[in-house]
């Protein structure tokens, strides 16, 4: 690999690392512009414990997709997601992004009796390069443990 290869590949995996570090912050952020605007127009799916995580993903609409996980986040007081130890691999107009994450989840003042749902595991992000930048077509939740799911969450992709 020549010396501009080189500084080609640390500018693709940064771009990279960034269009995911993008997703816990409009979640948080509730900025549903922003997370839109990681994912490709049709993305692959799939949210799951480690021992559904050979399940296959399930194709959505980004648009549809975007207003379930508003519905979903938006139902707790506060959110804050943690995204770790990016694993970044390109290839060309791939790449792959592996990172952990540990969620908290703050639950409404309507409901004073619900904990505090945490979670931890860790995604695994496909991205391909678009012309407005790295897009994110597939990605996987992997949840590992969890704590004090509410009963009634349900979670419908769109």
């Amino acid at each position: 690999m020549t010396e501009i290869e080189k500084i080609h590949w640390l500018i693709d995996r940064e771009r990279v690392r960034e269009t995911v570090a993008c997703y816990p912050v409009a979640i948080d952020s509730r900025d549903w512009k922003l997370f839109r605007s990681i994912f490709t127009d049709e993305i692959e799916v799939l949210l799951t414990v480690a021992q559904g995580a050979d399940r296959p993903h399930q194709r959505v609409n980004a648009d549809r997709f975007t207003e379930s996980v508003t519905k979903v986040i938006t139902s707790f007081a506060a959110t804050q997601h943690f995204l770790t130890d990016y694993r970044v691999t390109v290839a060309g107009d791939t790449a792959t992004c592996l990172s952990y994450m540990y969620a908290r989840h703050i639950p409404p003042k309507d409901r004073p009796a619900q904990a505090i749902w945490d979670l931890g595991g860790y995604y695994e992000y496909h991205l391909k390069r678009s012309g407005n930048g790295w897009k994110i077509p597939k990605y996987s939740l992997i949840i590992t443990w969890e704590t004090n799911r509410p009963r009634d969450l349900a979670i419908d992709l769109g």
